[in-house]
């Protein structure tokens, strides 16, 4: 069940010019409560200027090496969180967090010889991070390639870490700056579908890998996830997580068929209590509705990107606008983003407790 909890804010360390990390002690009461695994992250909840403010920062701390959870924020243009944050936040301060999310994960198996490949830019490193970290702690055969996309080594977050960890054998990584010059055309410019071609070819290898990982900016992972395609690489090994509402991938969401029109009963359980709701299928989606009849249901983005609001269709059905963060699985087993989900049957039941 997702709800908030309290936890102390251990240090706030800067790591570029206009990105700070920020570390969190758990206490021993809730050290099970935020277990997490590597690439999931937390949702942060703010009261600023009267207004409560929620957004979600992926850890780029390791479970198994790391003692305080750690996630990294830049700072975003006119940005209030992020930078009330980079400008506010320091040692001591109390957060509301909610436990760990996400489906943007790797699994880590001590026993298995893996090759993980991934490719980040800017802030997009931070679930790589913990990805990274894990993998080179537990499993002692596995080996990670790590394409990385910033303006330059300067403004690279995690520059000075990624080094260090280069120094293992098994961690290949390669740096590409859009405005530095290295001296070498394959590591200037951006991660564009052109790049990514030219930098497979030099090591074909690369397609062998049992997974590849991709964060970063949309066009990025576009770019990526279609080369990987054109070469044969099953879309089963791609994975990606973006961190704003796309564009370019909204064509591939496809409009099901609704087979109810009108006003539904919605009955919304979260935290053992019920509430019954009544929704037009055309009107406001079940998360608002649940959020105007008082109902303190989880949510963070609201742009079906994360999972926070994620609950269990138990009767009835319930479609989605847009989904960009539950797999196939989940949506087939009745999971929904209730940020996105409109009734389409006279009776509907939402158990976020299920989730």
């Amino acid at each position: 069940m997702s709800q908030f909890h309290t936890l102390e804010v251990a240090k706030v360390i800067s790591l570029t010019d206009d990105t700070v990390s920020v570390f969190f002690q758990v206490p021993e009461g809730l050290k099970e409560t935020f277990t997490y695994q590597p690439g999931q992250y937390l949702t942060l909840k703010f009261n600023i200027n009267g207004k409560e403010e929620r957004r979600a920062y992926s850890l780029c701390s390791s479970p198994y090496t790391d003692n305080l959870m750690e996630v990294a924020v830049k700072r975003v243009e006119n940005g209030i969180v992020s930078n009330h944050i980079n400008d506010n936040l320091k040692a001591g301060d109390k957060i509301e967090v909610m436990p760990p999310q996400g489906n943007f994960i790797l699994e880590i198996n001590p026993n298995e010889n893996h090759h993980y490949v991934a490719f980040s830019a800017g802030s997009g490193i931070t679930p790589i991070m913990s990805m990274l970290k894990s993998v080179l702690a537990k499993e002692k055969k596995s080996k990670f390639t790590l394409f990385y996309g910033n303006k330059t080594k300067v403004s690279t977050i995690f520059h000075k870490e990624l080094e260090e960890l280069s120094k293992d054998e098994r961690f290949n990584l390669i740096s590409i700056y859009s405005r530095e010059n290295t001296g070498d055309p394959l590591t200037e410019g951006r991660i564009n579908k052109e790049k990514v071609n030219t930098l497979i070819k030099q090591d074909l290898n690369l397609l062998k890998a049992d997974g590849f990982f991709m964060c970063g900016p949309e066009e990025m992972i576009v770019s990526v996830a279609d080369t990987l395609k054109e070469f044969g690489v099953n879309k089963e090994k791609i994975h990606y997580e973006l961190f704003t509402t796309p564009i370019l991938l909204v064509k591939e969401t496809q409009k099901p068929e609704i087979d109810f029109e009108g006003t539904a009963k919605v009955k919304v359980i979260y935290d053992d209590e019920e509430v019954e709701l009544e929704l037009n299928t055309k009107g406001a989606t079940i998360l608002d509705a649940a959020m105007e009849a008082d109902v303190d249901v989880p949510f963070s983005c609201k742009g079906a990107v994360c999972c926070t609001c994620k609950a269990l269709v138990t009767e009835g059905k319930a479609i989605m606008e847009a989904n960009y963060s539950l797999s196939d699985a989940e949506v087939e087993e009745g999971y929904i983003l209730t940020c996105q989900a409109h009734p389409v049957s006279e009776y509907v039941v939402v158990d976020y407790d299920e989730a």
